[in-house]
């Protein structure tokens, strides 16, 4: 639990996030200007968690710099409310109790995600991420400290050269037992040095019209928007399609082409097949794979059989020598979206009709899971002739996946059919997406059943108020998705692991699950969840809720506030 010097009070919490709404919310998180400016309600005084203004006049006179102003990225209200909420709240806490000069910065979703991991223009981030089958194969890429340039991965800026020496042991281990204790002491260096903390654990949530569809099994990487979920449903009541939404409209139809974002994962997780694909115990399952058998032949090789009898959409035969394009293509193109992939990858080649051999360019134990999990697999005869293929315009794509492209009306709805000679096929006939912002246009839609489920997975107060609905269904499960507080440690203060660690300490994860989230998820603490079974442990660095243990850190730090309260860097 919180302790008192974090504590919000929920009477004074939920005036802000309903009555008062964004403005009131805003006024909260002193955007504009943090710790300069005074609360001036009299609940929201009382509630100050611990730094009234005799303390912080009397921590003043420091003889150190201000620090600069901290701008925290923030989606729109309307795109992920709780998130939001959340965002302005851990802001108000920064500057209000820590004395940092905050600013929120509300930005559409995509232009966020840019700013944040292309331009790394930011100071602040959160958002919901998850990681997929193989965790640490994530975290090379995001805290890799050859990743740093724009766009390269390590949006944080974050570089510790051991961790870099553990992160390629553990990957170039092929030895499953070996690998959990290099991952632990890989968790370990993290949560130590905290540039991304969890702010909470997010569930994975099924959320449906039971009288139209159920059976929901989830897997390790996509939860219950996964292939493993969809080849696995069952119809109810003569219903033949899977009706679900996304808060805005997809992007392209280009599946080397996207932004890793859920919205065009999901969609093409259907379209394509994968060498590898997992069943609901993060088991690569060779029954509902493209590749039916698959052998280790050394550390740097691995064989795999191909299904003989498969054709893409378009009605060709799918072949050994698809397969050996997609890789080589993907990797000579150097396409962006599969740069970790590829590194691992010199070239593939045919051995016969029905094999196909890829070698690495160095040893990568958990290869399934971290590549041939991932990489989808294309046609040759459509994307050869394509000679910058990550910028292609594709309007009907061919694939070979349970489901083939339909139909996209872009800004309103996308459509899939079901593809009746695939050998894992879905039970329903079609699936859409409409694009609906509002939540409560979704939640109206599902309990009438003009939606069957909710693919976007919103956690917040609609779903408190509507799971009991004769008419809904939800089922959860231990995810390894999370909330992400990310510091871009490239701003001056931020590269101090002392003031990530007041950071982390002064924010309120506790009154964020329980008042905003409603109890749905945990209070983060790990960025590898326990959903990833042994590679997960609990002996990681815990980190208080209180305010006050922020400033004394920071104060032993030899951080210091002036006269107006806003914190200065330690004087040389």
């Amino acid at each position: 639990m919180a302790k008192p010097g974090n504590d919000v009070k929920r009477r004074d919490f939920l005036k802000a996030t309903t009555g008062a709404g964004v403005v009131g919310m805003t006024a909260l998180a002193g955007c504009s200007g943090g710790g300069q400016e005074e609360t001036t309600t009299e609940e929201t005084t009382e509630d100050s968690g611990g730094m009234d203004t005799e303390t912080t006049e009397e921590s003043g006179g420091g003889e150190g710099e201000t620090l600069p102003t901290y701008t925290y990225v923030n989606n729109a209200q309307a795109y992920n409310p709780p998130r939001h909420d959340a965002i302005n709240l851990i802001a108000s806490q920064f500057g209000d109790e820590l004395g940092l000069d905050m600013e929120v910065d509300v930005l559409e979703w995509g232009t966020l995600y840019s700013r944040v991991s292309e331009e790394y223009d930011y100071s602040f981030a959160t958002w919901h991420t998850f990681f997929v089958s193989e965790p640490v194969t994530e975290l090379n890429n995001l805290f890799n400290s050859s990743n740093t340039d724009p766009g390269q991965g390590n949006y944080s800026g974050y570089e510790n050269s051991e961790l870099d020496d553990m992160m390629a042991s553990y990957l170039a281990e092929p030895d499953a037992d070996t690998r959990i204790d290099q991952a632990h002491e890989i968790q370990k260096t993290l949560m130590d040095d905290v540039p991304t903390m969890p702010i909470t654990h997010m569930p994975q949530a099924a959320i449906y019209n039971n009288n139209q569809v159920g059976n929901w099994q989830a897997d390790l990487a996509n939860g219950f928007n996964s292939y493993w979920t969809m080849i696995n449903l069952e119809m109810k009541n003569g219903e033949d399609t899977l009706k679900g939404y996304w808060p805005e409209t997809l992007s392209t139809m280009n599946v080397l082409g996207h932004n890793d974002e859920s919205k065009h994962v999901y969609q093409f997780n259907m379209m394509y097949d994968y060498l590898v694909q997992l069943n609901n115990n993060a088991e690569p399952d060779p029954e509902v794979s493209l590749a039916t058998d698959w052998e280790r032949v050394d550390e740097t090789t691995m064989e795999y059989t191909i299904r003989t009898d498969h054709s893409w959409h378009d009605g060709e035969d799918l072949t050994a020598e698809d397969v050996a394009f997609t890789y080589n293509y993907i990797n000579d193109n150097e396409v962006p979206l599969y740069s970790t992939q590829s590194q691992y990858i010199d070239n593939a080649e045919v051995v016969d009709e029905e094999t196909v051999r890829i070698n690495m360019s160095e040893p990568l134990g958990p290869f399934n899971l971290a590549v041939a999990n991932l990489v989808p697999i294309i046609p040759k005869h459509k994307w050869e002739g394509r000679e910058n293929p990550s910028q292609a315009n594709i309007q009907e794509p061919v694939g070979s996946g349970p489901m083939k492209f339909d139909y996209w009306e872009q800004g309103s709805e996308f459509g899939l059919a079901k593809f009746d000679d695939h050998f894992a096929p879905v039970s329903f006939e079609k699936r859409f997406w409409r694009v609906i912002p509002e939540a409560s246009t979704v939640w109206e839609n599902l309990i009438n059943g003009d939606l069957n489920y909710e693919p976007f997975g919103r956690i917040d107060r609609s779903l408190n108020e509507n799971q009991d609905n004769e008419n809904i269904g939800t089922t959860f499960q231990v995810a390894p998705t999370f909330w992400m507080f990310t510091s871009n440690v490239r701003q001056e203060g931020l590269d101090d692991k002392q003031m990530r660690k007041a950071l982390v300490e002064a924010i309120p994860r506790t009154p964020i699950v329980e008042q905003i989230l409603f109890g749905f998820p945990d209070v983060g603490f790990n960025i590898v969840s326990e959903a990833f079974g042994p590679l997960h442990t609990e002996d990681v660095t815990r980190y208080e809720e209180s305010t006050d243990a922020a400033r004394s850190r920071l104060e032993e730090a030899g951080y210091t506030w002036n006269d107006d309260g806003l914190i200065q860097a330690p004087s040389e």
